[in-house]
């Protein structure tokens, strides 16, 4: 699958030292992208990517304070799944090597062509289909797609609240592992309670027509599939 309106779904951080360069490319992100973050440097860039709903990491690797290769290491201690790409105005091969450990979609060099551009945003999308991070299978017959926020079964499609998108995303996304009770009720903000959580795991159950989200007890919830 290499439709590229797929990425009109995803979230995209573009970090780049050069203001120009920046602008530029934030014009041209919008029209692939759903929303598009910028910033000038790496620290930043670490508040918006903890901040927002970031799908996708586009980043420049030379830049005052914290560099790309820094940004992306301490990204990638948190999160191992998330796509990112380094696009740089030097070809050394010193920063190829670093960069390789950071297990990048691609290494793009400026100036670069458009078609190398789109040919980066297929190589994503390709990422993203293999790491599951576009659909993810909670039965043998439901898929729930991270790109329209929906259950998918027989070709029938289950709408999601906003709510029930990021428990669900967040229990997805630590599958087999105990997710506290409290970690859920604060990705929906001060005014949720575990009551509100308990109702909206209720909701999501049914939805799915499955009984793999498990409670455990004073504890929290597991995703088992």
């Amino acid at each position: 699958m290499y439709n590229l309106k797929i990425l009109k779904s995803l979230n995209v951080l573009y970090v780049d030292d050069d203001i120009e360069t920046c602008n530029s490319m934030k014009a041209t992100l919008q029209y692939y992208f759903h929303e598009v973050y910028t910033t000038n440097n790496g620290y930043e860039a670490l508040d918006i990517y903890r901040d927002c709903n970031c799908h996708v990491l586009l980043v420049d690797y030379d830049m005052p304070g914290m560099n790309g290769y820094e940004f992306l290491k301490a990204i990638r201690e948190e999160n191992s799944l998330i796509p990112a790409a380094i696009i740089s105005s030097y070809d050394d091969k010193d920063k190829l090597f670093n960069a390789i450990k950071l297990e990048l979609v691609d290494y793009l060099i400026k100036p670069y062509q458009y078609f190398e551009l789109k040919e980066l945003f297929k190589n994503i999308i390709h990422w993203m289909e293999r790491k599951s991070l576009l659909e993810f299978s909670l039965s043998d017959t439901v898929v729930y797609s991270f790109a329209t926020k929906q259950l998918i079964s027989n070709n029938n499609n289950t709408d999601l609240t906003s709510s029930e998108c990021k428990i669900l995303e967040h229990l997805i996304k630590n599958k087999g592992r105990l997710v506290p009770y409290q970690t859920l009720i604060d990705l929906n903000g001060e005014e949720s309670t575990q009551k509100s959580l308990v109702s909206q795991i209720y909701k999501i159950k049914n939805k799915i027509g499955s009984d793999i989200i498990k409670n455990v007890k004073n504890e929290g919830y597991i995703l088992k599939t």
